[in-house]
């Protein structure tokens, strides 16, 4: 009996520990959003919106998980937010020069002359420096000084008259139509035709930056190649995207020359801007930060912040940026009378991460974040979810999802932190000793009331 007995503790103290270790659920999670997405391919990536930073707990994110229409958890990743546009690439058209190059016995000298359709004419004469290698007599020079952005290709439409379907050039670029510098030494152009399909290369590959002037040659001895038209491809500066911003909380504080602000937010701040009141101010900053109350305070950047108004113009002092840090509280140091600013605020900036996850199971799937009492989750690397795929093929296999509205799921209740437990293991072993004292007990007990019997 007291075998069975002890038997049956153990077992009910393993069970409470399973139960302990259940899988989370949608309600260990304060708050929810559904992911639409089409799921037409295995992985959705979606940005997470402001209340996510409000909500979660901790500051990598490890309350928070992405389930299925069953309630299962699927694999997920967080992904660093873009931070800047692509690249803007346009074309353009340039006018071309022809430049008949003079004979081997005159290559002493040089005169080139370009004019534009806008009537601008600009003319060298260098009789002492020495000419182009030519060698066919045929140059060709592009007038490139009304692209804005930098170059980073010309794609040419040429022929030559032999026919060749394959002929080698060279470019060089200037800025006064004097000094030349070669920046593509051997390049070649390509044209095939056969059976009706066609095999083209036209266009060269230049050092991105700004011209004035390429010149183009054909360096492979054949007769003068003639260029119908060239296309320049710029490509424009990428533009960097607005963070997402925020105001700080104002706290009372007994400093008297300066500020402190709650985050409210658990986010991975990057930029801070000191908000002034009145129009036509200035005043020197510094503005800093810390993870608690008892921390000391960290100095993220220092500087001027103003605000100036003309009649057709408003200028602000553009924010201050720094590493990106989840501290919860600011402060900001205030080199003039503080009382003078009372009415300003600390907004801060960030840049969201977006979650990635797997398509698996069914839809819609629920992004749940938010709670002091579910386990913390372990996601993987951005690039951790089909890591064996190549990098291009696995952007192919992620699509855009689009979060809904934020609902209550948990509530406040779960992100109120549980009574300290004690660990199951100390549990377990507590019982095991206390089952094994009332074995010990029981074993004595017997003993004793057989040592007691008549005759025995």
């Amino acid at each position: 009996m007291i075998v069975r007995a002890m038997f049956i503790a153990m077992s009910g103290m393993l069970a409470t520990s399973s139960l302990l270790a259940a899988p989370p659920s949608k309600n260990d999670y304060a708050s929810g959003m559904t992911v639409e997405a089409p799921y037409s391919q295995p992985m959705i990536e979606a940005v997470l919106p402001e209340e996510v930073y409000r909500t979660v707990t901790s500051d990598d994110l490890s309350d928070l998980r992405v389930f299925n229409a069953e309630g299962t958890p699927v694999p997920h990743a967080f992904c660093a937010a873009q931070q800047a546009e692509e690249p803007k690439v346009t074309e353009q058209s340039l006018p071309v020069f022809v430049l008949r190059g003079r004979e081997p016995e005159y290559t002493s000298g040089a005169r080139v002359e370009v004019q534009t359709s806008a009537g601008t004419r600009v003319g060298v004469n260098d009789s002492s420096a020495p000419g182009p290698e030519v060698a066919n007599r045929l140059i060709h020079i592009i007038d490139a000084r009304e692209v804005n952005e930098p170059l980073r290709a010309i794609r040419f439409d040429w022929s030559s008259s032999d026919g060749v379907s394959e002929l080698r050039v060279r470019i060089e670029a200037s800025d006064d139509l004097d000094r030349w510098q070669t920046i593509v030494p051997n390049s070649t152009l390509l044209l095939a035709q056969q059976g009706g399909q066609e095999l083209r290369r036209e266009r060269i590959q230049l050092p991105t930056r700004e011209y004035e002037y390429l010149r183009v040659q054909r360096v492979d001895g054949g007769p003068p190649l003639a260029i119908n038209s060239v296309m320049a491809e710029q490509v424009a500066a990428a533009e960097e995207i607005e963070p997402m911003w925020f105001t700080a909380n104002r706290l009372q504080s007994d400093e008297a020359n300066a500020m402190v602000f709650d985050a409210a937010h658990v986010a991975p701040v990057t930029y801070a801007r000191f908000r002034l009141p009145q129009q036509n101010s200035s005043v020197g900053v510094t503005i800093q930060s810390r993870t608690d109350e008892k921390a000391l305070w960290y100095t993220r950047w220092s500087g001027e912040s103003y605000i100036v108004v003309t009649d057709t113009t408003r200028r602000e002092s553009p924010p201050g940026r720094f590493q990106p840090t989840t501290d919860r509280f600011w402060r900001v140091q205030v080199q003039n009378d503080p009382q003078l600013y009372q009415g300003a605020n600390l907004e801060l900036g960030y840049y969201p991460a977006k979650v990635r996850f797997l398509a698996q199971g069914a839809g819609p799937f629920t992004v749940a974040f938010g709670s002091r009492r579910a386990e913390p989750a372990r996601p993987a690397r951005c690039d951790g979810l089909l890591a064996d795929v190549s990098v291009a093929d696995r952007e192919k296999m992620v699509e855009a999802g689009y979060v809904g509205a934020v609902v209550s799921l948990g509530g406040e209740a779960v992100l109120q932190p549980l009574p300290k437990k004690t660990p199951v293991k100390v549990v377990i072993l507590w019982g095991v000793l206390v089952v094994g004292v009332a074995l010990l007990v029981g074993m004595a007990l017997s003993l004793l009331q057989r040592v007691r019997k008549p005759g025995g």
